[in-house]
């Protein structure tokens, strides 16, 4: 996932470095990008996959994979290389990987449940909904935090605790009562 967009950044910057004979791949991303800024992601290029019943749990998977990949997009540029050193944003970025696959293989099944007319396909319907709603709430959460100021300051600072720890090899703070 990471490789790829970095792959991809790196192809875009030398791209940009003679737009003239890249017009094509130039063009291609402004008009990605300004999608985006008006808040204009993929759609939902799922609803024809999934049963009519998970259209709109499906289109919670494509939000949230348009809001991944401009995560990851937006670190790399901000971190580059220096991301393997960011494990906190990593971790919320890993977070956010394991819902978007969880929300699919539950849709995937659950459509093979309603198109197959089994018993139990109602009560998965139901599961799968509040499923993919709830990790869409833990998806933006996460991505959130990836930019909100609180949080990145709260990262540093447990990033220097750790630090602490790990040169003591012990925890830095005395026992408050003296045991």
């Amino acid at each position: 996932g990471i490789q790829y967009a970095g792959g991809h950044l790196k192809e875009l910057q030398k791209a940009v470095k003679d737009p003239i004979s890249n017009f094509g791949v130039v063009l291609g991303e402004v008009s990605k990008r300004a999608k985006g800024g008006l808040g204009l992601g993929s759609g939902n290029s799922l609803a024809g996959k999934v049963h009519p019943n998970l259209v709109e749990s499906a289109g919670l998977v494509c939000k949230s994979t348009d809001m991944f990949g401009s995560a990851v997009e937006k670190l790399l540029i901000k971190h580059g290389k220096g991301i393997i050193n960011e494990q906190f944003l990593l971790n919320r970025l890993a977070n956010a990987t394991i819902d978007i696959y969880a929300m699919t293989c539950v849709l995937s099944r659950c459509t093979k449940s309603l198109n197959e007319g089994l018993e139990s396909a109602h009560h998965e319907e139901l599961m799968t909904k509040v499923w993919c709603n709830e990790a869409y709430d833990r998806i933006q959460l996460n991505l959130n935090m990836l930019k909100n100021p609180t949080n990145l300051d709260n990262f540093k600072t447990m990033s220097k605790i750790s630090e602490g720890v790990c040169e003591r090899v012990a925890p830095v703070q005395g026992n408050p009562l003296g045991m």
